[in-house]
C-alpha cells in the first residue's frame, strides 16, 4: 500500500521489522471501553495489501480489517472502525445473556474483552470463549485435574441449546473420561430410558413442537466404546454428536426423517457393518 494514500487518509505510517503499520487518531472521537469506562485514544493497524488489519490496543484486535480502497477520508475509517467495535459489544451483551439464560456465568477480560465461560460437569471443566462475532469455541479442556492438550478448538452455537443440561450433556459426551470398554449407563438420578417412555405413554404419544428433548447411547464398535449423543434443535431437526476415546469423530445436524437409526448411522460414519456396531443397553434398576 502507498505510504502516501494512507497519510492522505488522516494515518501516521512507520515502517519496523514486522512490516508497515499506521495509526489512527481518535482523541476527537474515541472508542469507549464498556467494562473499564476508559476512552480508547488511538488504533494501530498492521498494512496488509489494501486491508488495516487491527492489532492495538487488546480491545480492538480482532476486529474486521478494514479495506482501503473504498475510503476517502479519516471518517470513513472511523465509521467503520465504530461499526465493528459496537458490533462486537453487541455480541458480547447478547451471548453474556444466553450464558445467564443457561446458568452460566459470563467472564469479560476487561482488557481485551474476551468474552468467556466455564462449564463444569463433574470432573469435566470446559472453557468456551467467543470470537468478535459472538462464535464460542473450546479453548481448554480439563478432566480429573489434566488438561487435554488436543480437545481445543471445537465450535459449537450456544443457541442450539436450550438448557444447561444440553449443553453439559454434549461436552460430556465429547471430552468425558474414555473407558477401555464402554460402561452400562445406571437407571436412576434422573436417568430414563425409551423404551420405558413407550411402555408408559404409547407409541403414539406426541413431543410438543416446542419441547427439548436430548438422548445419549453408548455403543461398541469392535470393541471400541463410544457415545452417540442427539438433541432437537427445532421441529424434526436434530443436532448430533459421535464421540469415541480419541474425542470427536462427527457432528452435525440430520433430520429425524431421514436419520437411519443409530447403529447404521454409526456404520456408516466408521465405515463398518452394522453387525459391528453394539448399542450398550442401561443396568436393569436394583431391587
Amino acid at each position: 500500500m502507498d505510504t502516501a494514500r494512507l497519510e492522505g487518509l488522516g494515518l501516521q505510517v512507520r515502517e519496523d521489522a514486522a512490516g508497515t503499520e499506521a495509526v489512527l487518531d481518535l482523541e476527537s472521537s474515541p472508542l469507549v471501553n464498556p467494562v473499564t469506562r476508559a476512552f480508547i485514544p488511538e488504533v494501530t493497524f498492521q498494512v496488509m495489501g489494501d486491508r488495516l488489519i487491527p492489532i492495538a490496543p487488546a480491545a480492538v484486535v480482532g476486529l474486521a480489517p478494514i479495506l482501503v480502497g473504498a475510503l476517502s477520508d479519516v471518517s470513513d475509517i472511523e465509521a467503520l472502525l465504530s461499526d465493528a467495535f459496537n458490533e462486537h459489544i453487541f455480541h458480547v451483551q447478547r451471548r453474556s445473556a444466553e450464558l445467564q439464560v443457561l446458568g452460566l456465568a459470563p467472564r469479560v477480560d476487561p482488557e481485551t474483552l474476551e468474552l468467556s465461560t466455564e462449564v463444569v460437569d463433574g470432573d469435566l471443566a470446559v472453557m468456551l470463549v467467543a470470537d468478535r462475532l459472538g462464535n464460542f469455541r473450546v479453548a481448554r479442556v480439563v478432566r480429573a485435574g489434566e488438561e487435554l492438550r488436543t480437545a481445543s478448538g471445537h465450535t459449537l452455537e450456544l443457541s442450539e441449546f436450550r438448557e444447561r443440561v444440553a449443553l453439559t450433556g454434549y461436552l460430556s459426551a465429547l471430552f468425558g473420561e474414555p473407558a477401555s470398554r464402554p460402561q452400562p449407563v445406571p437407571v436412576g438420578a434422573g436417568l430414563v430410558r425409551f423404551a420405558d417412555i413407550v411402555e408408559k405413554f404409547g407409541a403414539e404419544a406426541l413431543v410438543p413442537p416446542r419441547s427439548s428433548l436430548e438422548l445419549l447411547a453408548q455403543l461398541e464398535v469392535n470393541g471400541r466404546p463410544y457415545r452417540f449423543a442427539a438433541a432437537r434443535v427445532a421441529g424434526r431437526t436434530f443436532r448430533g454428536l459421535l464421540a469415541g476415546a480419541q474425542g470427536k469423530v462427527w457432528a452435525g445436524r440430520f433430520e429425524l426423517d431421514e436419520f437411519p437409526g443409530i447403529v447404521q448411522m454409526v456404520a456408516d460414519l466408521l465405515k463398518v457393518s452394522p453387525e459391528a456396531v453394539r448399542l450398550v443397553g442401561p443396568d436393569a434398576p436394583q431391587e
